[in-house]
């Protein structure tokens, strides 16, 4: 049953090893860290050009409010930034923005987005989501090894997975008929074979092939409504600190909450969304359904329904209980 010249089997790919869960956990602090520091100055930067504003962040003690003396607040470059927006205007205010609350779930979504893809990308002894793709496809040709041959072995697998490697468009055709798979399953799990089996540049460049097998055929499937759950939690969590800032009970000059609840719901609006792009449609389910309930009335037609397979059962196992007392 491998699908790789690691020779594993699906059993074997659904269990990850310590090093594959370190090391995407390890990619995935890593990149979180680097790009949250890397948005700092590009948020300062953004603050200064268009709201013409000066940004205190470098740990000077800076009066609460821009028109009293006190109380004084220290600055801080990750915590506490005091910026003044439209400085030598009359409508010249302080703010206090929070980076660290306010960037970090952009920072998180971005950073588990690359570590997909650096893990993607790792041999499958350390690639946390390269063993889930390849997982995908192993399951994949099992289950087409099974409806084909009743069963499935090695040799099996192997006999499928040679079939697709080397199908052309006519072939995958064939193949649907025989095998009672859409022809889009087939495709997506021909392009996922050869990325798994082509050399780093090619993954990179149609990444896509790979991830599609994870993110269609098992993640869309059970995390789907998990995502959409978290996007509603997303949204009540903004209408709160919304409602809150319009009460009052958020100052104006903090806006920090705000904008954490607004990168909350972006994140998971995103995350949704890459969701929705990778579940099949609503047309390829319709064939599929159509594709079961056809193979089900070719089994009724040569076999009779299950209630008369029933019966029959049990008028052979009658029969054999009264041979057996003779």
């Amino acid at each position: 049953m491998a699908v790789s010249k690691r020779n594993i089997t699906y059993f074997e790919l659904t269990e990850h090893n310590t090093a594959q869960i370190a090391l995407f956990l390890l990619l995935t602090i890593f990149f979180i860290v680097i790009i949250f520091l890397m948005m700092l100055p590009i948020m300062q930067k953004i603050l200064e050009v268009t709201l013409m504003s000066k940004v205190y962040n470098s740990g000077e003690l800076v009066s609460y409010y821009i028109s009293t003396k006190e109380p004084l607040v220290r600055t801080s470059y990750l915590f506490s930034w005091a910026v003044d927006i439209f400085t030598k205007t009359p409508e010249e205010s302080r703010y206090w923005f929070n980076p660290l609350l306010s960037l970090s779930f952009l920072s998180i979504t971005i950073g588990i987005a690359i570590s997909v893809v650096f893990s993607s990308l790792l041999p499958g002894k350390y690639g946390y989501i390269s063993q889930k793709i390849e997982r995908e496809i192993a399951n994949f040709i099992n289950q087409i090894a099974s409806q084909r041959f009743g069963f499935y072995t090695e040799k099996e697998h192997q006999i499928i997975l040679k079939e697709i490697s080397e199908a052309d468009i006519r072939n995958m055709h064939m193949y649907v008929d025989e095998w009672k798979i859409p022809l889009e399953d087939l495709k997506a799990l021909y392009k996922a074979i050869k990325w798994l089996e082509s050399n780093l540049f090619y993954r990179l460049i149609h990444l896509n092939d790979g991830l599609i097998m994870y993110m269609r055929y098992h993640f869309s499937i059970k995390y789907g409504n998990t995502v959409l759950g978290m996007v509603y939690i997303g949204a009540a969590v903004l209408i709160i600190i919304i409602g809150l800032r319009g009460l009052k009970f958020i100052p104006p000059t903090q806006p920090s909450l705000v904008l954490f609840a607004l990168g909350l719901e972006f994140s998971l609006l995103i995350a949704y969304a890459f969701t929705l792009m990778y579940t099949k449609s609503e047309e390829e389910g319709l064939k599929e359904l159509l594709t079961k309930e056809s193979s089900k009335q070719v089994l009724g037609d040569e076999f009779g329904s299950s209630k008369e397979i029933e019966n029959l059962l049990k008028v052979f196992i009658k029969s054999n209980k009264k041979v057996s007392k003779k």
